[in-house]
Order: structure tokens, then sequence, then C-alpha cells
């Protein structure tokens, strides 16, 4: 075992200590002239030179010392406060490359994606009402994802077809109207408060040709089908919630996010998002840092104030862009080189930015944007699906370096998720970060050789080929998913994917072309280190050394020692944010 300790800093410490006066601790926080020690540790530094230790010191929100029990608890005096973690995993605390934080909020309020009942449906009805006043529209729904490829299955296995049952919540949402949809936006279902504002009877189907109200028994059952549902009813309910509302749904996702030892995500929600973040960050109230991403056509509004990479604080942190190149494999509109396996007719489709406003795709017009972008000192980090759109990105770096010149611009190829054979060897030699969320793996091969065969998906999720092709890889989650699957924060999901590349219930019993399989230490990295390099963050985070933010979560289990099959039962005991414990399971486990 080899240990780390820096002597110079421990003198000053040692002369700081005779000016030190005391003070009560409490919440489990430290006045910043305190030391806090956390000893009897197995800690996975994921620093190469210092790769293990036993205990750690934390002054002023930062390592101090990362060393052994003897050595580190030499610091101990009247002002210190030493907790012991009885042999428990420590590990640098997790990095999230990629989360939709504002829709994971809303998402976290209320949604039906996995409901399979009506008293599952009924359940979530009454528990979002009570969080709501009068008046307030419930939204969202996305019920039925799961219907036809069941959770955990690793192909086409069905389920019972779920669709809500109005009846049933019309008491319950008087004061509440309710719009919410299928995840195809195939149906739509409303409650009486809903069709009254939105001026809508079932009784006068005439009005709204393309609006069909489902009778059931005679009855109108809440559901409406057809093309002029969404264009009728979109302009008349709320487009956002209040900032009070917002505020809260803000709260319960920080609580979601500590409970599982993430410390830090990269975020693409609205300005108001970002202004929430620092209106909690000034109340004290902000408990994961974030690395905020704009879209990638508002380049111009940043190098305008003058943002470029790395503008911000430790807290939240600006200079980032996101771009789409193609759409999504949930409903088949990732962009791909030949069509795909259940629909001949369709290859997917191009984004905004690539196309002009018939939908026609206009050579340059996104790489114009990149290169833009580029030149104002902003980090560019673009989403690319499909094997096509993969591809063209992959030229337009090319065309970047050379017409930019080649510099550390750390480029995030976002989801990198179906890449052709001949394209791998590219990532490493453009300096690829690879941003990928490897719990899309799991979920998603319900239906991948479906929609685009056996053949295609030796290209997908291909983290060992990304690995070795020389690239970055950078792990996250995609919380909280698609309108067609839930992708929860939790990272033992995605490590237990990309070491197993099985569903949650273990299917296939090999894995899913399991050569792409990586070692339980390069997940951790990718998880942590990694993405504090691809935010260009990595001199001040994602590992446990002197000098970094004292950022850590305690597990339950050492995932280095446990069987694959045991990554889903690990919980987060401790989560400490600059060396101040914001979330706390219980008592520890004697390990």
């Amino acid at each position: 075992m080899s240990f780390k300790l820096d002597y110079r800093v421990c003198a000053v410490i040692s002369v700081a200590i005779l000016h030190i006066i005391s003070l009560p601790l409490a919440n489990c926080q430290t006045h910043d002239s305190n030391i806090l020690i956390f000893y009897n540790a197995n800690i996975w530094t994921v620093d190469e030179e210092n790769p293990t230790a036993e205990a750690v010191a934390i002054k002023d929100g930062k390592f101090i010392a990362v060393a052994s029990n003897e050595e580190v608890l030499k610091l101990k005096n009247a002002n210190t406060r030493t907790i012991d973690l009885r042999g428990n995993f420590v590990v640098p605390g997790f990095n999230d490359n990629h989360v939709h934080f504002a829709s994971a909020a809303r998402f976290l309020e209320f949604n039906i994606m996995k409901a399979a009942n009506q008293e599952e449906f009924v359940e979530k009805v009454r528990d979002v009402v009570q969080k709501l006043p009068d008046g307030d529209w419930i939204l969202g729904g996305l019920w039925g994802a799961y219907d036809s490829w069941a959770e955990g299955s690793a192909g086409r296995q069905s389920r019972e077809v779920f669709t809500p049952e109005m009846s049933l919540v019309e008491d319950l949402t008087r004061a509440n109207p309710m719009f919410i949809r299928k995840f195809d936006n195939s149906e739509f279902a409303v409650n009486a408060a809903a069709l009254k504002a939105l001026g809508l009877s079932p009784f006068s189907p005439s009005e709204l040709p393309e609006v069909n109200f489902i009778f059931k028994n005679g009855r109108f059952n809440g559901i409406l089908k057809g093309k002029g549902v969404l264009p009728y009813v979109g302009p008349k309910i709320p487009n956002s919630f209040s900032h009070e509302r917002r505020l809260e749904q803000t709260r319960r996702a920080l609580a979601e996010i500590r409970k599982y030892g993430v410390t830090n995500v990269s975020d693409m929600s609205d300005d108001e998002q970002l202004d929430i973040y620092r209106e909690l960050r000034e109340t004290g109230e902000l408990t994961v840092r974030v690395h905020f991403r704009y879209m990638l056509d508002r380049w111009h509004e940043l190098a305008d104030q003058g943002i470029k990479v790395g503008s911000g604080n430790e807290w939240i942190r600006l200079g980032g862009l996101k771009g789409h190149i193609d759409g999504i494999m949930g409903n088949s509109s990732a962009r791909f080189l030949e069509p795909y396996s259940h629909d001949p007719g369709n290859r997917g489709r191009w984004r905004r930015l690539m196309v002009d406003n018939e939908g026609n795709f206009v050579e340059g017009k996104f790489l114009k944007y990149m290169l833009d972008a580029d030149k104002a000192g902003l980090q560019l980090t673009v989403h690319a699906i499909g094997d096509e759109a993969n591809n063209l990105l992959l030229k337009y770096l090319e065309e970047l370096h050379q017409q930019n010149g080649v510099r550390d611009r750390r480029f995030r190829l976002v989801h990198a998720q179906v890449i052709a054979p001949g394209d791998f060897k590219r990532l490493g030699e453009l300096g690829v970060i690879a941003e990928v969320q490897p719990f899309h793996l799991s979920d998603d091969m319900r239906w991948m050789e479906e929609r685009i065969g056996h053949e295609r998906c030796k290209g997908a999720y291909a983290f060992k080929s990304i690995l070795d092709s020389g690239a970055t890889l950078s792990f996250g989650t995609d919380w909280p998913g698609t309108a067609a699957a839930e992708y929860p924060i939790n990272p033992m999901f995605g490590i237990y994917a990309a070491v197993t590349r099985q569903t949650l219930t273990g299917q296939p019993e090999t894995g899913w072309f399991p050569d792409e399989k990586i070692t339980i230490e390069e997940a951790i990295k990718a998880y942590t280190l990694n993405t504090a390099y691809a935010n260009f963050e990595d001199s001040i985070k994602g590992s446990i050394e002197i000098g970094k933010l004292a950022d850590l979560a305690v597990l339950s289990q050492n995932l280095l020692e446990i069987s694959p099959d045991d990554i889903l039962k690990t919980e987060v005991f401790y989560t400490i944010m600059g060396g101040k414990i914001v979330y706390e399971k219980g008592e520890l486990s004697m390990k």
C-alpha cells in the first residue's frame, strides 16, 4: 500500500493550530479553521501515483493529507473531528457527465412511465396532488414505455398494456387540471378540470376533426387521440411552472442526487434552472457542483459576455455548449448509414441546426456553428447517436482541427452510441472524449437488435473499443431519460452495465457483446476523474489527492472485490461535498 502526505502543509497546520479557537460542530460541518479526518477506510483514490489509502484529512474544503491511519491521525488536535469509516469503501464523488436537471426535477414530481396498473397510477396522482396548490397543472405522464419491451428484458417481451383510467382520479384532481400523454404521443389523458380550461367538450367533436374523444361503455373515458391534439392543446397549457414550484422540484432532485454519491453534474437545462442553482448556492442549499451547458446556437451570447472554458467557480462552471446532430434510438430517429431493420424506409433524421426550414440537410451549416464557437474559446459537446451521425461529426472535427488549429479543446462526443467499424480509430486520433451513458446499454437492448440488427449492434455502446482507440471514456446517466426510457441518477446502474453488459435482471448470461466489457477500475475512473477531465476540472476534482476538492462517496461494498452481480446492491453511506457531509444513511456497517 502506498501513501501520500504533504509535510509542508502539515508544518503550516501545526503552527496554525496554536491560533485555532474551539467552536462547536453542527450538522456534520466543520468550521474553516478546523480539520476533519476520515480514517479506518478502504480508499480507492483514482490517483495512479497513490491509488490506495486508509485516511484523509480535510481543511477548508480540500484534502490536506491522503495516507495511512497513523500518518493522518498525527494531524489531530483539539478542534479536529474524526470519523471512523469502519473499513468501508471510499471513492471520489461521482461526476455525472450528462443530466437534464430541470426535466429530472419535473419527472421526480410526477411520472407514470413504469406504471403497470391503476393502483400505481392513482397513488402517483395522489402523491403529486398533495404537493401542489390549487390551479397548478399536472403534466407529463409518459405511460406505456415498458408495455411492448418490458423492463429488464433483453428483447421484445410484452406486458399487459396499461392505459390510465381517468375516472379514478377525478375526485383527487378537481382543483388541478391534468393533461398527460403516452410515451409516443399516440394517446393523451385529461381530467374534467383540464377539459374546462382547454375549452374542450367530448360532445362537440366536429369542432376539432383531428381530435378523437374515446368513449368506453358510452362514456368519455378521458382519452384523446389524433394529430390535432398537441397543436390545439400545446398553446393552451403552461410551458413552465412557477418559480416556487421549480424551487421545490430542484430541492427534491438535489436530495435524490445526494443519495447516490453524485457530487458533480453536467447539465443542459434552461436559464431559469441556472438562476435557481445560483439562488440555492446563496442560501447554502446547493449540494452538487454544476457544469452548465448552453445550446450551441447561443454561442455568441456567451462570447459577448466574455465567457470561455473555465468561467465560473468551483460550484457553477460555464463555458460549454451542447449541439445535436441527429435524433434518438427511442423513437428511431437516430441517423444511420443504412435504413432501420424494422422500418426500411427510415434512416433517421438530422436535427434543427443541420437543416433548412423545410427540413433539408444543409452542408456546412452545423460546421459553421462549431467553427465560430470554437474560435470564441468555448467547449463543444455534440450529440450523435447513429453511425452516420457519428461519422459526419468526426469529419467536422477533422475540419475544425484543420481550420482552427489543433489544441486542447477536449471535444465531447455525446453518447457515441453506435459507431461504424472504421470510425473507432478516429476517436483516438482526434482526441475525442466519448461522453457515454452506459445504462443506455442495459435498457436499450430491449429493442436494439430489432431496430438495427445484430451486425450493427457490434458497434453499439462499445466501451472497450472506445478505450482501445485511445479516446477518453467519460460516464454519466442522461437522467431522467427519454420519453421511451427512464435512466436513474444512481451511478451503480451505469457501472454495472459497463462491466457486465447485462440488463438489470442479468440478461444475457454472458453479457451482450461481452468483448466490449471494461474493468471495474476503468468504470470508476470514467465516472470520476475522466469526467472531471472532460470538464477541464481534473486539476481540482475527480480523484482523492492533496489540494483537490474534498468530494467523496462512502459505499457499503468494495466495488473492486465484490462480484459484478452485487454492484446493484451497493448503497451510499455518506456523500461528502467539500468536507461537509450532505447525505448520511444511518449507521455504518463494520467491514
